[in-house]
């Protein structure tokens, strides 16, 4: 015969007391956690958006080159790596170094001067540029790898220093600049890149073909 009821209910209430008590109670001897150490914020330290980034916010490299008949061009890029826009106004400074990192005793032209007036760009004016991040300038060096004076030494490095304008950081720039006996470097100014479709136009290669004559 079943019990009634009532006096199942009797049994069972003080075995559902003990586990409802037992539900969510540490072991005897278990130390309760600290407020503190499970709300204590974690110190962030922000990764720089670009590592290899100087403090300057801006960074050089070449930017090609050309050689013809002695006539040598090499082309800087200046990179805004940073996070805000960077004004750049004027002509880099540039210095040719030695082995041991020394620059050479050379006479730094704003323009071609006397090196060659093939060139208008390096000898148009400069213009005030504001580069926004990610956005990038031009300048162009030349000289001539002469020697006709044994009487001064051969000034051909293979690093040069490049500042953004006189009195700024420099950077030092691996390039191969042989100047020969000539002593003299023509800079241009800093210019905005040129457009795409203007390069292309230029491109000899893109040219299509003449009329085939051959019958």
């Amino acid at each position: 015969m079943r019990p009634p009821l009532s006096r199942a209910a009797g049994i069972l209430a003080p075995v559902l007391l003990l586990l409802t008590a037992g539900c969510g109670t540490a072991p005897a001897g278990t130390p309760a956690p600290r407020e503190a150490d499970a709300a204590a914020p974690r110190p962030s330290t922000p990764a720089p958006e670009r590592p290899d980034c100087p403090e300057s916010g801006v960074r050089v490299t070449e930017d090609g080159g050309d050689a013809a008949l002695g006539l040598r061009v090499l082309g800087l890029r200046l990179t805004n790596c940073g996070t805000g826009p960077y004004d750049l106004h004027g002509y880099p400074a540039v210095a040719v170094l030695d082995e041991d990192g020394d620059p050479y005793p050379v006479k730094v032209l704003r323009g071609t001067g006397p090196i060659t007036g093939e060139l208008e760009a390096l000898d148009s004016e400069p213009r005030p540029l504001t580069l926004a991040p990610g956005e990038y300038a031009t300048a162009a060096l030349v000289w001539r790898n002469t020697v006709d004076d044994l009487s001064r030494p051969l000034a051909n490095g293979e690093r040069i220093s490049v500042s953004p304008a006189e009195g700024l950081p420099a950077q030092r720039v691996p390039a191969v600049v042989d100047l020969g006996t000539t002593g003299t470097l023509g800079v241009g100014p800093w210019r905005e890149p040129d457009p795409p479709e203007a390069a292309d136009a230029a491109d000899p290669g893109d040219a299509p073909d003449g009329p085939d004559t051959t019958g």
